[in-house]
């Protein structure tokens, strides 16, 4: 098996013993709400929703970071382009050679 299966099975393994033994009843207090519920599933959405948290949070410098790399993919074919046309003008360079 591939690696990420295994480690998708082992995590999704962990996650259901950890749900089974803690399955306790537990109230959560916030403002003025109020919520009873399973410890273990209280647990997997805060982490759920701090993994959301993070996403977002680094959106913005992914979409720097592509934005960077795009600018640095156009300015190499240029450089290419650039060497190429040099290269065609000057193809071996024997002309320099010759003259001494």
């Amino acid at each position: 098996m591939q690696f990420p299966v295994v480690l998708a099975l082992f995590i999704a393994i962990a996650i259901g013993l950890f749900a089974l033994q803690n399955s306790a009843v537990v109230t959560i207090s916030f403002l003025s709400l109020h919520y009873n519920g399973s410890l273990a599933l209280i647990l997997v959405i805060v982490f759920t929703l701090g993994l959301f948290a993070g996403i977002l949070i680094s959106i913005p410098s992914l979409l720097r970071k592509s934005s960077d790399l795009r600018e640095h993919k156009r300015r190499v074919k240029k450089l290419e382009q650039s060497i190429a046309r040099n290269t065609a003008s000057h193809p071996t360079g024997e002309d320099k050679l010759d003259k001494h």
